[in-house]
């Protein structure tokens, strides 16, 4: 990653965190810039994503500080970066045959940004600039377009070679409401208002809302029911709505493009930057992945088009801990696929066997908590929760734990661990409080009173 960071104050100031709720005041603002290259590429913070459509510099080259820029004249291709700071300015080289792009920022509208000049510009120059934004992590998205200044003639393209990003090293509020390292949040029955008196409860703020679509068939997968299911308490610039989307719907239908984008333009209007959990739990059940291949081929294709319909979505490659069942792939590894996917997951789950000592080897075992968090740094993604719980079904043969305190204990001693060795690395955490099937429920409880003690206790301490 090419990236220079430029200091040019110092921070002023440093306030508390008061109130369970409370977001602490703005420090004053010490500005710093820094720049990403187009070779910074990836999906992470202080990276540009491009599409297809993409051509590196040829010739002219030197006209970038560092010999490197890309281009394109495919319309519709685009230059996604994701940065956090007030504000950000775009370096191109400006010509007398350029198109017009656009840039959008988050959900706000898209602005025009005329690369058109009657020379070319020897060297690259600023071809768009934000207006001043809220100090925080934005996504901006460059679009080319087939339209042109009127004095534009010859060939038909943009070019990105940077980004300025300007901020400042003020100590910045906690990223989570929660007051959390990580995004933690859960699945709360599909209840919008059990979500708003389950944080009520823990005394935190939930940062993130699991759903689920209806998957018998396009037409039940394409009614946004699920949108209710966030309380009026979610904010989508700091939480995170994660939906949970099969590759095929339970009658084998892998839908159709209009389908898909669709779909990923309705899960932007809950959450621009949300997270898709794409064919979850591929190692298991009703995945469909029983060939890897034909598997890859449907996943390559739906994120493709999500990414097309809404760039801001996030892609969670999200199986089972442990070992494969139900006739699917044996090694769910092989069903990753380069370049589509944002955060790898896991859901986990007290049994078979169960959490009972600090030496279990769910962590250790091959498909492991280890195996997939290392996986999943090894290409450059953090790591998360997809679902996890205790269980008080099935105890039988002492396949569940069921009110299991130490599962909380040994969970997010775990995720603190990986934490603290490398901040960031851990995306979202996601608490399954189901009572109707699993019987995973926190609360309101029954079932597993000593477990959802432990977990308040967990969630009080790691959130001061």
């Amino acid at each position: 990653m090419r990236a220079r960071t430029i200091m040019t104050g110092m921070v002023a100031a440093v306030t508390a965190l008061s109130g369970a709720f409370a977001v602490p005041p703005a420090a004053s603002a010490a500005p710093t810039t820094s720049l990403i290259e187009d070779t910074a590429q990836g999906t992470g913070t202080g990276q540009v994503q491009f599409s297809a459509g993409w051509s590196p510099c040829d010739g002219n080259c030197d006209a970038a500080s560092d010999n490197s820029f890309l281009w394109t004249s495919t319309a519709g291709s685009t230059a996604t970066v994701r940065f956090t700071g007030t504000q950000i300015t775009l370096f191109g080289m400006k010509e007398p045959w350029a198109n017009i792009a656009t840039a959008k920022i988050d959900s706000t509208a898209a602005t025009d940004a005329d690369f058109y000049a009657a020379k070319a510009t020897t060297e690259t120059v600023d071809v768009y600039t934000s207006p001043v934004l809220a100090q925080g992590t934005h996504t901006l998205v460059l679009t080319i377009t087939d339209r042109r200044n009127p004095a534009s003639k010859g060939g038909s393209s943009i070019t990105f070679d940077s980004a300025l990003v300007t901020g400042d090293d003020t100590p910045p509020a906690p990223a989570h409401r929660s007051g959390l390292p990580w995004s933690d949040g859960g699945f709360f029955e599909h209840d919008a208002q059990l979500a708003k008196n389950f944080q009520d409860w823990r005394g935190r703020p939930v940062d993130n809302i699991v759903s689920f679509t209806s998957r018998e068939n396009w037409g039940a997968q394409l009614n946004t029911w699920w949108a209710n299911t966030v309380p009026d308490t979610f904010e989508p610039d700091t939480d995170d709505f994660i939906l949970s989307v099969p590759l095929w719907t339970d009658n084998g239908d892998k839908g159709t493009d209009a389908q898909w984008r669709q779909l990923a333009s309705s899960i932007a209007d809950v959450d621009p930057d949300g997270y898709v959990r794409l064919g979850w739990e591929m190692n298991c059940c009703f995945s469909h992945a029983t060939d890897a291949a034909s598997w890859r081929t449907q996943f390559v294709r739906a994120v493709d088009l999500i990414r097309g319909a809404a760039p801001g979505l996030k892609i969670v490659f999200n199986p089972n801990e442990g070992t494969s069942n139900n006739g699917t792939v044996a090694d769910a590894s092989t069903l990753f696929v380069d370049d589509k996917v944002d955060v790898i997951a896991i859901d986990a789950y007290d049994w078979w066997e169960p959490y009972t000592t600090a030496g279990t080897d769910h962590f250790t075992k091959t498909y492991g908590w280890n195996w997939w968090y290392d996986f999943a740094r090894s290409k450059g993604f953090p790591f998360a929760l997809g679902e996890f719980s205790v269980i008080s079904i099935n105890k039988t043969a002492n396949h569940a734990g069921g009110d299991n305190p130490a599962f909380f204990t040994l969970a997010y001693n775990w995720l603190s661990a990986r934490n603290a060795a490398d901040p960031g690395s851990i995306a979202f955490v996601s608490v399954f409080n189901d009572q109707a099937n699993w019987q995973s429920n926190l609360y309101p409880t029954t079932t597993n009173p000593n477990a959802a003690a432990r977990y308040k206790s967990i969630i009080t301490t790691l959130a001061n």
